[in-house]
């Protein structure tokens, strides 16, 4: 049986999301400011001037953070000169002590964030070797921080980047995909749910942030594994000082492989939930409603991924996925279908 050239995929997609040996490279310990420096291991990886130098190597402590969402300055090169390189908010070239970047990398920065990093030294980092740039490296390339290029403002179709889902939208995503909610997991029922630990439907592989509310004074989750399964998937824990991790490890995928077996199980066993099974019971079978088999796996196909499926992919799923689990039950079949959807690289992938 040959493997569907999706699942083969997933492997290389698992492979390139995962990749960050660049960051903080040690040879970036030598930079003196005199140019970019070979960060070594060919390719991205090498940086293309003195700012993608700085960005690769203060990577480590900021990516977690800044890599995506309303301030993604390590998103790409583009990204990091507009949104703080040249943005004299956080960057005054040849003033290292009047900018912004400088006091938040010390601990003396004013307002909310006096900190960056938050909960480690910016020096501790560089000690622990986790960082391979100095402040006063940082401080020596603002010192001579060449003029911005112009125009900034020009977006660049070349940087086009595919990122994987952070632990937040694969939640969020995945229970509105399924059709479930909150009160599929725990207890919600009783009108003074908030005010004290609810309690867990057993087994149901509950996955929830351990800074969200409900949920931020850890007394309501009542399984300490859901923040632990939230943190396998990537997602950070600002109370803990835990950062995002945006690749995709062995433990992100072994989380999200429990994770999407026991969510399509429970979406399957939801009473009236049209999600996973809109065109077909239980009781439908690729023998005695094929038709029907056909119709909803590539609906399903549809409402996981955003696209339909080819013939190629749609007969490789139906082959390959739904009937050897058929041949056990239709229950199994449709909850493996849909787990495997969601392992597929244009799932996890945005």
């Amino acid at each position: 049986m040959s493997t569907p050239r999706w699942m083969k995929a997933l492997v290389l997609v698992a492979l390139a999301l995962g990749q960050a040996a660049c960051f903080g490279d040690s040879s970036l310990q030598q930079w003196d400011g005199n140019g970019p420096p070979d960060a070594g291991g060919g390719g991205t990886c090498t940086p293309t001037n003195d700012n993608d130098a700085v960005r690769l190597a203060l990577a480590p402590a900021c990516e977690g953070c800044h890599v995506n969402g309303n301030k993604p300055f390590f998103a790409s090169l583009a990204a990091f000169e507009s949104g703080l390189v040249y943005n004299e908010r956080f960057v005054k070239r040849g003033d290292p002590a009047g900018s912004l970047l400088i006091q938040m990398l010390k601990g003396n920065a004013p307002g909310s964030y006096a900190q960056m990093p938050p909960g480690q030294p910016y020096e501790q980092l560089v000690t622990s070797g986790r960082v391979t740039m100095t402040i006063a490296q940082v401080e020596a390339w603002i010192r001579d921080l060449k003029a911005p290029p112009t125009p900034m403002d020009t977006p660049s179709p070349a940087e086009f980047r595919v990122r994987r889902l952070s632990a937040e939208e694969m939640v969020v995503s995945l229970m509105d995909q399924l059709g479930l909610t909150l009160e599929d997991f725990v207890s919600t029922s009783n009108p003074d749910w908030r005010n004290r630990a609810y309690v867990v439907n057993w087994n149901k592989f509950f996955v929830w942030p351990g800074d969200w509310a409900p949920g931020i004074s850890g007394e309501y989750v009542s399984d300490p594994r859901t923040v632990e399964r939230f943190e396998a998937l990537g997602g950070g824990n600002s109370l803990e000082y835990r950062k995002k991790d945006p690749s995709f490890g062995p433990s992100a995928a072994q989380a999200l492989v429990q994770m999407s077996q026991a969510w399509c199980a429970r979406a399957v066993d939801k009473p009236n939930n049209k999600a996973v099974l809109r065109f077909v019971t239980l009781t439908d079978t690729s023998t005695k409603n094929p038709d029907a088999v056909q119709k909803n796996l590539r609906n399903l196909y549809l409402r996981m991924l955003g696209e339909l499926p080819s013939d190629a992919e749609q007969k490789a799923l139906y082959e390959q996925v739904y009937l050897p689990l058929e041949a056990q039950n239709t229950r199994l079949a449709w909850v493996g279908t849909c787990a495997a959807l969601i392992r597929h690289p244009l799932w996890i992938t945005y």
